[in-house]
């Protein structure tokens, strides 16, 4: 005669107490390429300066973007230069004052990427 005993229950509940990991917790990377290429319409969230938070140590833009196709939010990163820093100082006060900045486009000009108007960039 076999005697169950308690050992085989708790075996069967441990899954359960685990707590489980994702990958997929942090924020989501925009891929610029292919928001340029389809000529996707954002909206801009925030905006964040980081300090060595870029390549290399370097300082970067982190962009919290909703791009009008329906996709979850997601961040684009942009180098810090001199130009693009003083745009993106006045869009970050400007989202703190007023709100979401929206119908705003990714470019590209050579290796850079920049943000525009939506209709600035239908006309150029």
């Amino acid at each position: 005669m076999k005697i169950e005993t308690t050992r085989g229950k708790r075996a069967t509940s441990t899954p359960n107490r685990r707590a489980e990991f994702s990958f997929s917790s942090g924020p989501l990377y925009a891929d610029k390429d292919e928001i340029v290429a389809k000529g996707i319409i954002l909206t801009i969230n925030a905006i964040e300066y980081q300090e060595k938070a870029g390549f290399e140590d370097s300082d970067r833009w982190a962009v919290t973007v909703s791009p009008g196709d329906g996709r979850p939010d997601e961040v684009i990163t942009l180098q810090s230069n001199d130009k693009r820093d003083a745009e993106l100082a006045a869009a970050a006060a400007h989202v703190e004052d007023h709100g979401p900045i929206r119908n705003v486009r990714l470019f590209k000009s050579g290796k850079a990427y920049y943000f525009r108007n939506a209709l600035e960039t239908e006309t150029s």
